[in-house]
């Protein structure tokens, strides 16, 4: 699902980031490789749809200079680190780039901005760009 907002993206993925792509993970990189794979390919599709719409809109296609903001639905409270939720997100930034939302994930053209948490049963698991 995807909103569009005077100028502004929302992008919903019903998936959280891999947790094989957090850097206190371990495991093999076989796990790892397939569930970038997974994640990649539903915020492709995701992003795409969004983008579709977007042309509906006015919007004009890849954004050359964009302020990512994510948010993660988790269905239950526990400490979480930022670092770690935007690391987890790498498959889905890669995505972003590749369906053609964004020109690049280079520090010239993206900024990343808030990352945040919210703890929400009902809508949990949820990535919102």
């Amino acid at each position: 699902m995807s909103e569009m907002l005077k100028g502004k993206m929302r992008i919903e993925v019903p998936f959280l980031p891999p947790v094989e792509y957090s850097p206190n993970w371990r495991g093999h990189w076989a796990e790892k490789h397939k569930a970038g794979e997974v994640y990649h390919d539903s915020v492709f599709y995701c992003c795409v749809d969004a983008r579709n719409r977007g042309y509906r809109e006015g919007l004009s296609f890849p954004f050359a200079k964009a302020k990512l903001n994510l948010t993660v639905v988790f269905a239950e409270l526990r400490l979480r680190d930022q670092d770690n939720l935007l690391a987890r997100f790498k498959p889905g930034l890669d995505a972003v780039v590749d369906s053609g939302v964004l020109l690049a994930d280079d520090v010239e053209h993206l900024e990343i901005g808030q990352v945040g948490v919210v703890v929400d049963p009902d809508r949990a698991p949820l990535t919102i760009i």
